[in-house]
């Protein structure tokens, strides 16, 4: 492990899997010491040889991340942008064509989470606005430029609160949206030369997920060893191995894979009851996942 501006990095090995690629992660900042799933891949993806546009609408967590890839030697650019916004969506674009000139990669990860238990018209519409629209616009934005190359990947983060329902109506019907959208992108983009897949993350040990917020886990004990529980391995995930599924998915490895979703549960979805867990989150405006 290694401590790269306050963030803790695994050792990882540098393959150059992505060599001479461009990938935009949304919901890539992070904060404290603990990785969340966006600055995971935008780490992993730099190390593999990508260049990457770190996209988050908190500018502070951006550059967090950002310091993290240059001092691991990786190249990145930050856009702080509001992935609702259309105009906002194409800029994270037209950044990534100006400064490396080639969209190759896109990672849907950013989201939020917030408690519902006081379910409101308003908490619904953002939480599918950023979590399912802010996929779609940013969707919108890159196929053209992927189009003109001749190729693409879109990899959707989702959650197996997408594929079996969870305690977040809003939350688990927008993740459910983004498995459809990819197949349905999958099906209208594939003859260009563009693959989309998803990617479900289970009980996984990330900011958003259980509560980080720099000073201590929040029900540290119990939530941390419930989520444990919940896979046959006995033993939580980490945002890293969500990174390396989703990289899988942004190589040419996977060339021959799209409509897919793969859950990063260890069978939790298989063969495993439903945990329920309440969504806990440092603050209701986090999107780094």
């Amino acid at each position: 492990m290694s401590d790269a501006v306050g963030l803790t990095v695994p050792e990882l090995p540098r393959n150059n899997r992505l060599r001479g690629r461009t990938a935009i992660v949304t919901g890539a900042g992070s904060h404290g010491e603990l990785a969340g799933t966006g600055a995971a891949m935008a780490i992993l993806f730099a190390l593999e040889g990508a260049k990457v546009v770190i996209v988050d609408v908190d500018g502070d967590r951006a550059n967090h991340t950002l310091r993290a890839v240059q001092a691991l030697g990786g190249v990145a650019e930050v856009s702080i942008t509001d992935i609702t916004d259309i105009q906002g969506a194409q800029r994270v674009a037209e950044l990534a064509m100006d400064k490396f000139g080639s969209v190759d990669v896109l990672i849907n990860n950013a989201a939020i989470a917030p408690d519902e238990s006081k379910r409101s018209d308003e908490l619904w519409r953002r939480v599918i606005d950023i979590n399912l629209r802010g996929a779609q616009l940013m969707c919108d934005a890159v196929i053209p430029h992927m189009t003109r190359g001749g190729r693409g990947s879109i990899v959707m983060i989702g959650s197996i609160a997408g594929l079996r329902g969870g305690a977040g109506v809003a939350y688990s019907a927008a993740k459910a949206g983004m498995i459809g959208m990819a197949k349905s992108l999958a099906f209208t983009h594939g003859r260009s030369g563009i693959r989309v897949n998803t990617v479900a993350p289970g009980h996984v040990a990330i900011p958003m997920g259980l509560g980080y917020s720099g000073g201590g886990w929040d029900n540290a004990v119990n939530a941390r060893h419930t989520r444990a529980q919940a896979g046959l391995s006995g033993t939580e995930g980490t945002a890293w191995d969500v990174a390396y599924t989703a990289l899988f998915f942004a190589t040419d490895e996977s060339k021959y894979v799209t409509a897919s979703t793969v859950a990063v549960d260890a069978g939790t979805t298989e063969v495993m009851p439903i945990v329920m867990l309440p969504y806990l989150s440092s603050t209701p405006d986090s999107t780094a996942g």
